[in-house]
């Protein structure tokens, strides 16, 4: 698979307040769901590198929103279709997808993948 450059990102949020996103947790997540919630094979194809090269390219905030805009079941949908897609997860199975949630939650100590920047004393 091809790698996310660094695992977190530090940005300034509009507040004006530094966060970190954990962005390779979010692929991870992603990715995750592919195999776990869809059942689906990772096929590196042009979306899934779109989505990787979106993630390693962060500038700002705005590219931030812009990831958090869609939820990871959204990505996870269009790296398998390989498009932008606006099909989305059949809502009958919301509980398998909190399970999943739950789980990578607790196993990675996470509450979100937006952190906030703690400055080292």
């Amino acid at each position: 698979m091809k790698p996310i450059k660094d695992s977190q990102f530090l940005f300034i949020d509009d507040d004006g307040t530094k966060k970190v996103f954990l962005r390779e947790k979010y692929f991870e997540f992603v990715c995750l769901l592919v195999t776990d919630f869809y059942e689906k094979e990772i096929v590196e194809n042009n979306f899934y590198n779109y989505f990787v090269n979106l993630l390693n390219d962060l500038e700002d905030d705005y590219g931030v929103s812009f990831i958090e805009h869609h939820i990871p079941p959204h990505w996870a949908l269009c790296i398998i279709q390989n498009k932008h897609t606006i099909d989305t997860y059949d809502k009958n199975d919301e509980a398998k997808l909190s399970d999943i949630w739950l789980e990578f939650t607790k196993h990675n100590s996470l509450k979100s993948f937006i952190i906030d920047y703690n400055t080292p004393n």
